[in-house]
């Protein structure tokens, strides 16, 4: 009797992330203030030091919602104060810390993070951003054997992996050729990436040629639109099945909403955003990463595909309620008892 697969995987993108409060454009703020006198005399900025990146941010939601199946985080870090950190995240949530590959030469990667608070009251971010030890991460430190047993494997962020971004005759990116490596093993393969600019655009449509070995691609609207050529999310994630040969689209529109989900069985699936008050809104760093996390949950557990988007729409907006990336998640029956009450716009 073959034995069920069970648990996720992330390979990918461990980053620690410098978050500092929101500020309005013209505002100005103190950064050492507390150094020197009392906050009542001059109130500096209260930096936050939190994990990030993909394979960090969707790990430790996914810990977090508590399906109680295994979750396995792979990627590389330095042996600076930043791993530690990396390394006390993942045990305290109970993910072990085993898979991380240890880079002697570079520094944990690491993500400056400014929100900027619009005059509409929205929030904004602005990103530094450090490669170091995931520059050097490729697809010799995988242990693909570790993979066994697992039922998905999601791998991210494309664009912000160097050695996985290269160029690749037979899979357009190098990245391709591992996701047909998992696929081959038989696992659900997912892929998330950053958004492209001008600049790396034509980097980032290399990836098309890597769309047929996913099985979930679970991406933004402008992600989804730029590697289809189509103006219109909803287009764009039927697209992705249809013309790229993706298994399961889902495409996250951010704030301006609503979110899609499509595969040849389900046909479209819109689903709106949840209303998320002025004061459950700190931050949305890490909100894409939350629906992802979301999705992958749902897919694991079996849930029909409606099921799942409505369930990560949730998520998202939960998580809305912290300023670092995965501050805020809650458990599964807190989501859906969220899903459940509020309203959607």
């Amino acid at each position: 009797m073959v034995a069920k697969r069970n648990g996720i995987a992330l390979i990918g993108s461990c980053v620690v992330d410098e978050l500092t409060p929101a500020i309005a454009p013209g505002q100005l703020s103190y950064v050492d203030a507390g150094r020197f006198v009392d906050a009542q005399e001059l109130a500096g900025e209260e930096l936050v030091y939190s994990t990030g990146g993909m394979a960090l941010n969707v790990g430790l939601d996914l810990a977090k919602i508590g399906g109680g199946y295994p979750i396995t985080v792979i990627g590389k870090i330095g042996t600076d104060h930043r791993a530690e950190l990396v390394r006390r995240q993942l045990v305290e949530n109970g993910i072990s810390d085993s898979h991380l590959i240890v880079d002697m030469q570079n520094v944990t990667s690491c993500t400056e993070v400014v929100h900027i608070r619009m005059p509409d009251g929205s929030i904004e971010r602005i990103f530094r951003h450090t490669l170091g030890a995931m520059g050097s991460f490729s697809e010799k430190d995988i242990d693909f054997n570790v993979l066994q047993g697992h039922k998905i494997v999601q791998f991210g962020y494309g664009l912000l992996m160097p050695q996985f971004d290269l160029a690749d005759t037979d899979y357009g990116a190098v990245m391709g050729r591992s996701l047909a490596k998992a696929q081959a093993m038989g696992l659900w393969t997912a892929l998330d990436f950053v958004t492209p600019t001008a600049d790396n655009l034509w980097k980032f449509l290399r990836y098309r040629d890597a769309l047929h070995f996913l099985d979930i691609c679970c991406i933004n609207d402008d992600q989804a639109c730029t590697l289809t050529g189509r103006t219109d999310p909803a287009e764009a994630c039927q697209s992705l099945v249809r013309t790229f040969q993706v298994g399961c689209a889902v495409v996250h529109c951010g704030s301006r909403g609503p979110n899609y989900a499509y595969s040849r069985e389900t046909g479209l699936i819109v689903q709106p955003n949840f209303v998320v008050p002025e004061q459950e809104y700190m931050g949305n760093t890490g909100a894409g990463d939350a629906f992802s996390a979301a999705i992958l949950h749902g897919l694991h557990q079996s849930w029909p595909l409606a099921d799942c988007l409505r369930f990560a729409a949730a998520a998202a907006a939960i998580s809305l309620a912290d300023v670092s990336a995965t501050g805020a998640m809650k458990q599964e029956r807190e989501i859906v008892l969220y899903m459940n009450n509020r309203p959607t716009h």
